[in-house]
């Protein structure tokens, strides 16, 4: 039977009881997590396997294997009396939800937050408009759905909001019937969550009141098949994202 010590804030937690594909998994998310959040560094090299057993209380195998997976990710290359480096992050693979999941702390992450809202500024008004042109029924019930969660929700629950705010998105997304796009967004879930918890963040009424009604424009051009409209509108809702961003940092 193998241990291995979680990751937290403050550095290596006691080793606990685990076996197998729960072992692997831990170890591969403990180092994940450490370069993700910055702990290692691009160019970095790793602590060498004998330290990582220790520091994990796993075997060689254990470590190799994980080294392996993400290396498969990027995030990592191992060569032979070299060791194992840190890639640089444009080798990350970012988008893959595996590795969004290991990141530590995506909101804090300000180049990985402002690129994410790039991005969302080149498709998201896109597909607003394809929405008003082609939302049935069915999908502007589950926009207006996710629309009342986050009135429901907004100004005593931020988790909450940040759920509804992301099915908002999604279900626009997913009425844009766009295959190519609601790929995308499958994949983005997790990052898109973390920003709304910086962007939903402020606790100011007039603040939250426009982000809400920001919301409310772009469902009702969808809504009325305005297309442009509802890319304006969509626009609209990602300047006050950005606006958030900025404030937050």
């Amino acid at each position: 039977m193998e241990t291995v010590a979680p990751s937290d804030a403050l550095g290596w937690m006691p080793a606990v009881d685990q076996t197998g594909a729960s072992v692997h998994n831990t170890v591969v998310s403990v180092l994940a997590s450490r370069i993700l959040g910055g702990e290692y560094v691009p160019g970095d090299a790793l602590p060498r396997e004998d330290e990582l057993c220790a520091m994990l209380g796993v075997s060689r195998t254990s470590v190799r294997e994980a080294v392996k997976v993400l290396s498969a990710k990027g995030l990592v290359e191992s060569r032979r009396r070299a060791g194992v480096r840190v890639l640089p992050r444009d080798n990350w693979r970012l988008l893959d939800p595996v590795v969004l999941g290991w990141h530590p702390a995506i909101q804090d992450d300000e180049e990985l937050v402002s690129g994410l809202l790039e991005a969302r500024r080149i498709f998201e008004p896109a597909a607003a408009e394809l929405a008003a042109r082609r939302a049935t029924a069915a999908d502007l019930a589950e926009i207006e759905r996710a629309l009342v969660g986050m009135r429901n929700n907004i100004s005593h629950n931020l988790n909450a909001v940040c759920q509804a705010d992301l099915a908002f998105h999604k279900s626009v997304i997913v009425a844009s019937h766009n295959v190519v796009l609601k790929g995308l967004v499958g994949m983005l879930g997790i990052a898109l969550r973390a920003t709304f918890l910086v962007t939903n963040a402020n606790p100011l009424m007039d603040a939250q009141s426009r982000a809400l009604s920001a919301h409310v424009a772009v469902l009702e051009a969808i809504r009325v098949r305005d297309t442009a409209g509802a890319r304006s509108s969509m626009n609209r809702l990602l300047d006050i994202a950005a606006d958030d961003l900025h404030a937050k940092v």
